[in-house]
């Protein structure tokens, strides 16, 4: 027969392995729920960057189908009128060519035909068939030159290390990446130099864009509300980031605005 004593013990460990049980299971449960809820977040946040990457990829593809209609507009409309005024042009021009006016003809000819060519060479660089036949590099080249042309600004494209495909896809998004870059310098940086540089390291690929114009605080923009601050920033890095990379954006009010674009390579 078990003495008092005996009993107390028994209670006290039966009591003290219950309590063990129940802080196991307590501690099982709650490291069960965590897990599943951090595989759930994460299941969700892997269902939002999918769906963000969709919308992007389709908001991409609408810009690229919308920039090739307005060249081929450009290419078989506005071009076909430019060397309709070339031909009439011409006539005029043999015409008058022993009056006072064969000089000025003999300009308002050089401007058409310089204008003509201007508008063949932005047919090209809005249809994104030329990058996946030229490849990124030649299509920049072709960009900076025909910004040059216009006389507003002077441009500078630098090539370092040789030249590898990125993927037609990847291309055509860093073109117009920084079509749209050097597009916001021409319009808001009042700069007069503008600058890009594709550099095809073994480990990475970059590309920078670079004005000299007045710059900004780029802090002070990054924290602004969406809706005052604008989309232009944000579309680039949410670009970078569906192919991968990143793009930072450097600026200080006075010394320019430089575009970095970093991509691992495959």
């Amino acid at each position: 027969m078990q003495s008092p004593a005996d009993e107390v013990v028994i209670v006290i460990i039966a009591g003290t392995v219950l309590m063990l049980l129940l802080v196991t299971f307590v501690t099982t449960f709650f490291f069960l729920y965590q897990k599943r809820n951090f595989r759930y977040q994460q299941e969700l946040m892997q269902a939002k960057e999918s769906y963000a990457r969709e919308l992007l990829k389709s908001q991409l593809e609408i810009q690229n189908h919308t920039l090739e209609q307005i060249g081929q507009e450009l290419h078989d409309h506005i071009g076909q009128m430019l060397s309709l005024a070339m031909i009439q042009l011409s006539v005029l021009e043999e015409e008058l060519a022993e009056s006072s006016h064969a000089p000025a003809m003999k300009q308002t000819f050089e401007t058409v035909a310089r204008t003509m060519e201007d508008v063949r060479q932005l047919s090209k660089t809005l249809d994104s068939g030329t990058v996946q036949r030229h490849g990124l590099q030649e299509s920049l080249a072709l960009e900076m030159g025909r910004i040059q042309r216009t006389g507003r600004f002077q441009t500078q494209f630098q090539c370092i290390g040789a030249p590898y495909s990125l993927g037609e896809q990847t291309e055509t998004i860093l073109f117009r990446m920084v079509q749209e870059s050097l597009n916001n310098a021409m319009k808001h940086s009042g700069g007069r130099n503008l600058a890009v540089s594709a550099d095809y390291a073994p480990d990475q690929f970059v590309l920078i864009i670079t004005d000299d114009g007045r710059g900004f605080d780029a802090g002070e923009v990054a924290e602004r509300a969406l809706s005052k601050s604008g989309s232009g920033l944000l579309n680039l890095k949410q670009r970078a980031r569906l192919l991968g990379g990143e793009c930072a954006l450097v600026s200080q009010s006075g010394w320019g605005t430089r575009v970095e674009i970093r991509l691992p390579r495959g």
